[in-house]
């Protein structure tokens, strides 16, 4: 047996607490629309609500960018990023409204530059009820990288019946101010978390109902490209039959023709859960509804910056008996012997394998960042090929889903094709699924690449 005295979990932490290399792609994680994988795009996340302000009806767009999206130079004693936006608004294919706000970020420290919470901003854009689409371009001018989104809201009119508005997620934040939250990206140690609507035409007495539930989702890595088609909660991620309920309270409104309403949420653990606002009558008739589909994370997602992070994905390249020698040693110090042992075993150079460990977390971290969705984002079927193949060279979007082609000379399959099991194209979801069209034909390329890794040699 051959074994690198090297301390390979340090090595892996370390390349990670450095920052992960490559593109970024669409991040709004319950977005069907959002699932296909564009390599060098600058990641950011909208919520488009149709809202009432200073008696005026219109479009309040919430844009948040994550530091680490972005390209920062130096400038003076501090790092310098921007974000240029243009946010469009349009009806029947047709522009309203071009607003094109630019926004400059300052940081002292390049652990600073690599936090993934969105830096946000709003845009007001006033319009009359309607029907209309939003479009926002993000451009880095640093890195010359561009992303687009695009969103369809509806503008209500203000009118005697009582109605809600979509709910947003906000948080006091350390500082105590309240800021944004994307309801796809839910920090588990998130402060003073609310759930708020707009609500109108709001009567005496009248109340907010919030019920939190948790929906049982599939949270297994995926599985080999050779097996039989997964089950049907890997198919559709969630399993809305099954809830949980984990809160449940009433709390009076104040009577008004426009304002808006909080309602704070319990701590929540990493899941994926509905959150639901009824607006009351008095005597407890529902008025009007208003829900939304919340994911919560571990607080330091994307990062691996545990053992068990990083343990975990070698499924892909280890058998169960391996991987349960990690994680079921009696002490850290052991696990982390087990840890080096696996990966140093076929090894004998210990920059190879310093190397090799690299290389796949960055991977693993940066398929958090590119698929997560219901669970984490290696544990996708595209999160799975991404780690063990790397990112393909063109990808060709499909109605139904998507197909990545490798080079020849990759030793990857030569094409991998997804379909859309859940969610469907344009909508919100609420779920987008990309499922991998398993064949055994993948056979040679799978295990050839599991040697590989093993072997110190990156596919």
């Amino acid at each position: 047996m051959r074994l690198c005295s090297v301390a390979l979990l340090g090595v892996a932490l370390a390349a990670l607490a450095g920052g992960c290399s490559g593109g970024a792609r669409r991040t709004a994680a319950l977005d069907a629309a959002a699932l296909s994988y564009r390599a060098d795009e600058p990641a950011f996340v909208v919520q488009v609500l149709g809202t009432v302000r200073d008696g005026g009806t219109g479009v309040d767009v919430y844009l948040g960018v994550p530091r680490s999206s972005l390209a920062f130079r130096p400038a003076g004693d501090a790092l310098e990023a921007v974000a240029r936006w243009r946010v469009t608004l349009e009806r029947g294919g047709a522009a309203v409204d071009t607003r094109a706000p630019v926004d400059t970020l300052r940081e002292v420290s390049a652990a600073a530059v690599r936090q993934p919470e969105p830096v946000w901003r709003r845009v007001r854009i006033d319009a009359p009820p309607g029907r209309y689409r939003v479009r926002v371009v993000l451009e880095d001018p640093t890195s010359e990288r561009t992303a687009e989104r695009e969103a369809d809201v509806d503008v209500f009119a203000v009118d005697r019946r009582p109605a809600l508005g979509e709910i947003r997620l906000e948080s006091a934040g350390d500082g105590g101010e309240a800021t944004p939250v994307d309801p796809g990206a839910v920090s588990a140690a998130a402060d003073s978390l609310r759930a708020v609507v707009q609500a109108t035409a709001v009567p005496d007495g009248a109340a907010a109902a919030l019920t939190v539930v948790r929906l049982r989702a599939d949270a297994a890595p995926a599985a080999p490209p050779t097996d039989a088609a997964p089950g049907s909660l890997a198919r559709r991620g969630v399993d809305p039959s099954q809830v949980d309920t984990v809160q449940s309270v009433r709390q009076p409104v104040a009577a008004g023709d426009v304002l808006d309403v909080g309602v704070p949420l319990p701590g929540l653990v990493p899941g994926v859960y509905v959150v639901r606002l009824d607006l009351e009558a008095p005597d407890g008739t529902p008025l009007d509804t208003a829900d939304r589909v919340v994911v919560v994370r571990r607080p330091d997602y994307p990062a691996l910056t545990r053992l068990g992070d990083l343990a975990e994905p070698l499924v892909y390249l280890a058998d169960r008996r391996e991987v349960e020698q990690i994680l079921g040693a009696e002490s850290p110090s052991a696990r982390r012997r087990a840890f080096d042992r696996f990966w140093g075993e076929r090894m004998d150079d210990r920059r190879l394998a310093a190397a090799t460990v690299r290389v796949f977390y960055e991977r693993v971290e940066q398929a958090n960042r590119l698929f997560a969705t219901y669970k984490d984002g290696w544990k996708t079927d595209p999160g799975m090929i991404y780690v063990l193949f790397g990112p393909p060279s063109y990808v060709e979007p499909r109605a139904d889903g998507e197909r990545w082609t490798y080079d020849g000379d990759s030793g990857a399959p030569a094409t991998v094709t997804f379909e859309r099991t859940a969610g469907r194209p344009g909508g919100a979801g609420p779920f987008g699924v990309l499922t991998l069209v398993r064949d055994r034909g993948y056979a040679e390329a799978w295990e050839r690449a599991r040697s590989q890794w093993r072997s110190g040699v990156v596919p």
